[in-house]
């Protein structure tokens, strides 16, 4: 009943309202103005186009979008004043004014983004009941900030994610590094997921899901732990599957891998081939990192088309390694298994964050990732840090990066990022609960997401990186088509009612 519903609403779309981001301006959500859909006088389906199916949408439904309480984040809004701590909060969870967050992350344990190593209380190895086990640590900045932001937004579904055991439980008795979890340790290490998610809760915040292990196969300088896709699919199937159960939290979901698009097919498919395990499996995490668009490890190539060559223009394709298609493809493997994207950020690479303000290409570069995943599949989005400082920190390995808003804690000032502006383009109107849409576009220059909210309305994402203004009809199926635009270098987002 309820898809036919949405059928005949969709039938009944009138107008659109355009909201509008582009490069130079200085506040953003413009709202543009309103028209009235009408007859469609394109002259055709090759004309320049976006066309939406509302009555033809993907069974899949949103979940929301969201930031991380690293500690980095936390311990940034604690230096700032009372007000613009407020306005950073009210920036990322008010519904209304800023990007209507309601999910979040929370790592277990100390990460890279934090003021150093530091585990869940004093754990001794000879501790297995993990009687030294305490929040204690969270209470300075972490849990103030978590329960200041559910004022906010209402309550958030939390993904919390490790990035190390403490030390004594690995083969590598560090925290950094390519150490694996001791197999004599997987049953206190899974009873430790059991009690952050009771102590959590007991301090107000209820944990959604938990991930493996952030970046399993990622031997780093900071805090890091290394699960082949075998000892993953083992500690969840044999461990942590059934001590979640035991402990009556089998409402938490486990999430695999929390890593890069590259290997997220062949992690899926070892751990879903198991079927004791993928029984405890919600779903698989992935980051956007492994490009070279956000890192300068990768190659990347450029293809020029030299039969398309003109006199002085040539027809070129950057190719990189995006991995957009392993999100669908992860996605057809298990359509009854759920993908969320659970971090991503622009990495500095040695420059300074002084070089990084402002760049308009870094919000094109979210709206270009979101757009691409939320098509191939993905069902929720969580970016990295809420925010962070005047350095791109704090960050005790001196791992620097930027964030949707940059707090410089010396002068008080919030500086909010053109990938802030993009994020909103899709947070603010893609309501949780809304199924995508299915729509095409027919010039390469318009990128387009379209989906269709729980009340029936919706919404149509478009972005035109180019120099060029480009024109379009905004066709909907059904109800008729409105000549639009897309200016160079813009995002906009076309409510339909």
């Amino acid at each position: 009943m309820e898809s036919e519903a949405k059928r005949f609403r969709a039938m009944a779309y009138t107008r659109v309202v355009t909201i509008r981001t582009k490069q130079g301006d200085t506040q953003a959500w413009n709202r543009i103005g309103e028209c009235a859909l009408g007859a469609d006088e394109s002259g055709g389906s090759q004309a320049s186009s976006v066309f939406v199916t509302p009555s033809r949408t993907i069974p899949r439904s949103w979940l929301g979008f969201g930031g991380s309480f690293t500690e980095a984040a936390t311990e940034t809004l604690r230096k700032l004043s009372p007000a613009k701590r407020d306005e950073v909060l009210k920036a990322c969870f008010d519904k209304e004014a800023g990007l209507a967050y309601n999910l979040g992350r929370v790592s277990i344990g100390s990460c890279d983004f934090g003021l150093g190593h530091w585990t869940c209380g004093d754990l001794k190895e000879e501790d297995h009941d993990l009687n030294g086990f305490t929040l204690e640590h969270y209470e300075a900045s972490i849990l103030p900030t978590l329960h200041d932001a559910i004022k906010v937004a209402g309550p958030l579904s939390i993904l919390a994610s490790p990035w190390s055991p403490p030390p004594w439980m690995k083969t590598k008795t560090e925290f950094n590094g390519d150490g694996h979890l001791r197999p004599d340790c997987y049953k206190v290490w899974s009873h430790h997921f059991v009690r952050f998610v009771q102590e959590m809760e007991k301090k107000g915040v209820p944990i959604w899901a938990v991930s493996v292990q952030n970046e399993p196969e990622a031997a780093q300088i900071w805090e890091s732990c290394i699960y082949t896709a075998e000892e993953e699919r083992d500690f969840v199937r044999d461990h942590l599957g059934p001590a979640l159960e035991a402990a009556d939290l089998s409402k938490v979901k486990i999430i695999i891998w929390d890593h890069n698009r590259d290997g997220m097919l062949e992690r899926a498919a070892v751990a879903y081939a198991d079927e004791s395990a993928a029984k405890f499996i919600w779903g698989l995490g992935y980051h956007w990192y492994g490009d070279s668009r956000f890192e300068t490890w990768p190659e990347s190539y450029e293809i020029e088309f030299e039969d398309r060559q003109h006199e002085e223009e040539a027809v070129h394709e950057l190719r990189a390694r995006l991995g957009f298609d392993n999100v669908r493809r992860v996605a057809e493997l298990r359509p009854d298994k759920h993908i969320l994207f659970t971090e991503g950020c622009q990495e500095l690479s040695g420059r300074s964050l002084e070089q990084m303000l402002g760049v308009w290409k870094l919000g094109e570069r979210y709206g270009m990732n979101i757009i691409s995943d939320m098509n191939n599949g993905v069902e929720g989005w969580i970016d990295w840090n809420l925010c962070l400082d005047e350095r791109g920190g704090p960050n005790h390995v001196g791992n620097f990066c930027s964030a949707p808003i940059i707090c410089d804690t010396r002068s008080d000032e919030i500086l909010r990022q053109p990938s802030f502006w993009y994020l909103g383009h899709f947070s603010r109107y893609i309501k949780p609960g809304a199924c995508r849409a299915i729509s095409s576009t027919s010039r390469d220059v318009l990128e387009v997401t379209s989906w269709v909210n729980v009340d029936g309305s919706l919404v149509v994402v478009v972005m035109n990186q180019s120099d060029d203004d480009i024109d379009f009809w905004l066709k909907v199926l059904g109800s008729g088509a409105a000549h639009v635009e897309a200016p160079a270098r813009s995002i906009s987002t076309f409510i339909v009612a």
